[in-house]
């Protein structure tokens, strides 16, 4: 849990990084948009991006500069401005910070 109280399974680190996405949409339309992290964790990230990304679809999602790299489940959506934050949950690897 974290300090806040909220039920984060692990600690968030703001990492301000750009990331890359890659996710089908509902007619199978590859569809590609660029971001910026706001955070991460071991087991996910949030991203702020210009584009609607429906809760529940999965991206594939790099940002070399935090060394992710795999598949994500898109939890949360939520608008702020003319932007999207995106709460993603790691699919299959967990972040480790770079050394």
């Amino acid at each position: 849990m974290n300090k806040e109280g909220g039920l984060r399974r692990h600690e968030r680190d703001e990492k301000s990084s750009p990331v890359q996405m890659v996710w089908k949409d509902r007619s199978g339309v590859d569809k590609y948009v660029n971001g910026l992290s706001l955070d991460v964790s071991r087991s996910g990230m949030r991203v702020e991006v210009r584009e609607l990304i429906e809760t529940q679809t999965y991206v594939t999602v790099q940002c070399a500069a935090l060394g992710v790299q795999g598949s994500a489940s898109v939890r949360s959506c939520t608008r702020k401005g003319q932007k999207y934050i995106l709460g993603l949950e790691f699919s299959g690897f967990e972040w480790k910070p770079k050394k």
